[in-house]
């Protein structure tokens, strides 16, 4: 017996266009990122002698630490809002086929919509201060996405609506409608500041 979201009559089936045409569904996964570099870095001074206390302690034990990422964009697929059903004796209202096959638009191919490039670089500063060869106290400072650059994780899939047997296009396909990011929800620029104390 079929599941609810399957057109075939097989459990978990993947959901097609046209019954059974998985040729005709053949497409970018919606997984598939093309490109995607990562450039994890420290830059860590060695200490000098500055002649005093005081100025060894404020010029050195400073960290730098970034991350960066560029990423080319995942794809989203096309669909089409269905309004009642599309022809008489149609066994679901809910895709043109009457089926309850795939809502994709059937003239645009799978995973054809770009949802967004990501730019990002996340820093974190950190001054060290060793007292006694024994002690150590790091205070952090750490941005993430230093420069702003907000992504989009979601977009407007809905290309067209049918009703009646006629597609109308719909406004707004590709428009973001999400920027979450883990774990925060937002992938929108964040800093914070912390403490460590190391005996």
């Amino acid at each position: 017996m079929g599941t609810a979201g399957s057109n075939i009559f097989l459990t978990d089936a993947p959901r097609t266009l046209v019954n059974g045409d998985y040729e005709g569904e053949k497409g970018t996964s919606a997984l598939d990122q093309r490109h995607r570099f990562v450039l994890a870095a420290i830059v860590n001074p060695p200490s000098k002698d500055f002649g005093s206390t005081f100025a060894n302690q404020a010029l050195n034990g400073w960290q730098l630490s970034l991350i960066s990422t560029l990423a080319s964009s995942d794809y989203a697929t096309p669909t089409v809002l269905v309004s009642g059903a599309q022809f008489p004796g149609a066994a679901f209202t809910t895709t043109l086929n009457g089926f309850g096959g795939s809502s994709r638009v059937p003239f645009l191919p799978q995973s054809s919509i770009p949802v967004d490039e990501t730019y990002r670089t996340d820093a974190r500063i950190t001054k060290q201060f060793r007292f006694a060869d024994r002690y150590g106290l790091d205070l952090n400072f750490e941005a993430f996405n230093v420069f702003n650059r907000v992504s989009d994780t979601a977009v407007t899939t809905q290309a067209y609506q049918a009703t009646g047997g006629v597609l109308r296009p719909l406004p707004g396909v590709g428009t973001g409608t999400a920027s979450g990011g883990f774990p925060d929800g937002t992938n929108a620029r964040r800093a914070q500041v912390s403490l460590r104390f190391s005996f």
